[in-house]
């Protein structure tokens, strides 16, 4: 039986908008659930810093490896001196100082 072109289209319209909808949420979790882990880790460095005696000034993550087991390194500024600044890398949420 013969149908017009445009009625097939009605029938798919609706499965390519659900579709994009759900790829959609799906990068927006993704990338929520990357925020809060790199937010996560960037106040395990802190501390780790300040077991380091070293008090936290300007957090800057010089080096990011994402994946299963996200891997960052973290430069942070002391406030006890100018040039005096420690390496934090951390691994999911383990971070141990660098140098």
């Amino acid at each position: 039986m013969w149908t017009p072109a445009h009625q097939d289209d009605d029938c798919i319209r609706p499965r390519r908008a659900r579709a994009a909808a759900g790829l959609m949420l799906a990068a927006t979790l993704l990338a929520w659930t990357g925020i809060a882990a790199a937010a996560e880790s960037e106040a395990e460095a802190k501390a780790v810093a300040l077991e380091a005696s070293c008090k936290p000034n300007k957090v800057e993550a010089l080096q990011r490896l994402v994946g299963n087991n996200p891997d960052i390194v973290y430069k942070i500024t002391c406030q006890n001196g100018k040039d005096l600044a420690v390496y934090v890398r951390c691994q999911g949420r383990t971070c141990f100082l660098v140098r």
